[in-house]
């Protein structure tokens, strides 16, 4: 549960995210889009996918990618992060490539954050910092993984 940061403490369940002052294009964004909207791009990306698909068969291509809570108040508990950017790629694999998400912080400049594996701020970019990758696929990935 994310409660407020002001008063006392989060309790063992609870996280505290402070949520600062952007000024910026992306902090004025509204991000809200209606179910309808969300249908039918999902339809049309659905019929895209399935073109990619028979194009690039070397690659698996899923309909959706799921984070848990917890990796994404990681990367949200970042102190200047105001934001999610989420990356495009493909990773390769003994059976095909695949085409994946990765999501990381982003401050109020579009700079990307990483969290530190095993803790929750990177403060230089290494092995051990990153962002967040292998979610959850539809149709289920079973393409190598981890």
């Amino acid at each position: 549960m994310i409660g407020s940061c002001k008063g006392p403490q989060p309790g063992k369940d609870q996280v505290c995210i402070s949520v600062p002052n952007d000024t910026s294009e992306l902090g004025r964004k509204d991000h809200f889009i209606p179910v309808m909207s969300i249908d039918l791009f999902e339809k049309n990306f659905k019929g895209v996918r399935d073109s990619f698909a028979r194009s690039y068969p070397d690659v698996f291509f899923p309909e959706s990618e799921t984070f848990n809570k917890k990796s994404l108040i990681d990367v949200l508990s970042l102190p200047t992060c105001v934001g999610l950017k989420f990356y495009y790629g493909i990773k390769p694999g003994n059976k095909r490539k695949e085409f994946r998400c990765m999501i990381v912080g982003v401050d109020s400049a579009g700079h990307d954050l990483y969290i530190k594996k095993g803790s929750k701020v990177a403060a230089q970019a290494t092995d051990d910092e990153g962002g967040l990758e292998y979610g959850q696929c539809s149709p289920p990935c079973t393409v190598d993984e981890p």
